[in-house]
């Protein structure tokens, strides 16, 4: 990609094309990013030219009037200098005992009165880590002080962050509330009888667009009183369609009924914060889309690039840059490092290990007793995290067995090992409370395309957002 006028690269690939793709006149989709300067050229230049025969080659002009850009500022909500509300401005002693807080923060305060007093519908736009979880709560306690036997819908994309709330919610609204919530994920189907007695059901994008196609024949999808969407800015992503076409569907059971739904959407900041609220039906007073510095900790990012063009030595280039970072940023306090394999998993815990070795330094991450240590690897399976475990190092991806995962989770919140090295998944199930987050690169190898692809920019935002979360 060329400036027509300075001759500037913008971008520069190398493509492979095989024969059988020519044959079959298959398209090669080619995915790229280039800076846009003010004021836009004219056109741009995309031209391909052969490696291996001379003269063999094509230009095309791309004509800028033609793109779409976003707006350059968006509208942002003001964090308003309020002092912070107490727990007790629930003026209801039972909900001030889900709680082991005494204020809420700066955000929640200052959408403390539209959450909680009114039945508007809500669009709420946050950093991660500004607590979005403690904000919808507010919605459902409304939901239950209107009516006793309200039903609730959570929809979060993943079935990790469903397993979390349900962990989360049972000890809390369900204990103390004595609220009956149901997981409904591919991995667990409940009777009827066990949903319409539900208050609060926690499914899947998937999962309740099956559910609700079915609304006429079902009474407890009919009488829902509040919706609420997590992670909606993944609404562009690939299974976006399916959230689009449930909110379609809440609103002409609606119509069909005469009834109002009440819809929470939660998202990390978003630039057409206006267009996603106008859609949800979202009222002036009901629209909070805060700045992305805007979180209850200060959230500092450093960007370092690596020349290497393939990219498994790429990885491994990395791997010193790692182990400093780790030295110079959080010695003795919890790091959090994703990598976008099984494998890097592994190859990165390995190199922790090697350079640990050499400096001398192998049991620093370690903390746990020499029995306990004896008593954890006896439990066990998984061959790599053995050798891992007693220097502080735990792996976290799908491959290992539950029980494996389920014990490195708990050393990692207990302090017992200071390192974990996770895929990019985990972004979006564990809240593990890291003080330093390693992005150790930002490709993953896309099966669709046989390339290696960006990863989206919700999910970057995402694992930066386990940096300092309280």
């Amino acid at each position: 990609i060329e400036d027509p006028e300075t001759h500037i690269i913008y971008h520069y690939d190398q493509i492979s094309i095989a024969l059988k793709k020519i044959k079959s006149k298959e398209p090669i989709i080619e995915v790229f990013t280039i800076p846009i300067f003010q004021p836009l050229p004219s056109q741009y230049i995309i031209k391909a030219v052969s490696y291996k025969f001379l003269g063999a080659e094509a230009e095309f002009l791309l004509n800028s009037h033609d793109l779409i850009l976003p707006e350059e500022y968006s509208a942002f909500t003001k964090l308003l200098p309020l002092r912070p509300l107490s727990v007790t401005t629930l003026n209801n002693s039972q909900y001030q005992m889900i709680y082991n807080f005494s204020y809420f923060n700066p955000v929640q305060t200052q959408v403390f009165h539209t959450m909680y007093h009114t039945d508007a519908n809500v669009l709420m736009g946050a950093p991660t880590g500004s607590g979005k979880t403690i904000i919808c709560e507010l919605a459902i306690l409304r939901a239950f002080n209107k009516k006793s036997k309200s039903m609730v819908v959570y929809i979060a994309p993943m079935k990790a962050l469903v397993k979390e709330r349900l962990e989360d919610w049972t000890q809390r609204l369900g204990k103390i509330l004595h609220k009956k919530i149901t997981e409904l994920t591919g991995d667990v189907n409940p009777d009827i009888r066990s949903l319409i007695n539900s208050d609060i059901i926690l499914t899947t994008p998937e999962k309740w667009d099956g559910i609700s196609r079915g609304w006429r024949e079902r009474s407890y999808v009919q009488n829902i009183d509040l919706l609420i969407i997590d992670e909606v800015h993944l609404l562009g992503a690939d299974r976006g369609h399916i959230l689009e076409a449930i909110v379609a569907r809440l609103k002409m059971i609606d119509h069909e009924l005469g009834r109002k739904t009440r819809i929470v959407a939660l998202s990390t900041a978003i630039a057409n914060s206006i267009d996603l609220a106008n859609w949800l039906d979202v009222p002036q007073n009901g629209l909070f889309n805060f700045d992305p510095s805007v979180r209850p900790v200060p959230l500092e990012a450093h960007i370092l690039g690596f020349p290497s063009k393939h990219y498994c030595p790429r990885m491994e280039s990395m791997n010193k840059t790692v182990y400093q970072s780790i030295k110079n940023y959080s010695p003795n306090r919890p790091v959090l490092i994703f990598t976008s394999s099984r494998r890097q998993t592994r190859l990165t815990a390995a190199s922790l290990l090697t350079w640990s070795a050499s400096n001398n330094t192998e049991d620093q991450w370690c903390h746990i007793e020499q029995e306990q240590i004896t008593y954890i690897l006896a439990q066990i399976g998984d061959e790599n995290l053995k050798s891992y475990i007693p220097i502080g190092i735990g792996i976290h991806h799908a491959g290992l067995a539950e029980r494996d995962r389920k014990i490195v989770e708990d050393l990692f919140l207990n302090n017992k090992i200071q390192i974990l090295i996770a895929t990019s998944t985990l972004a979006w199930g564990v809240n593990f409370p890291a003080h330093l987050v390693i992005i150790k690169g930002t490709e993953y190898f896309d099966a669709k395309t046989h390339s290696y692809v960006d990863f989206p920019i919700t999910d970057i935002l995402q694992m930066m957002g386990r940096a300092g979360r309280p």
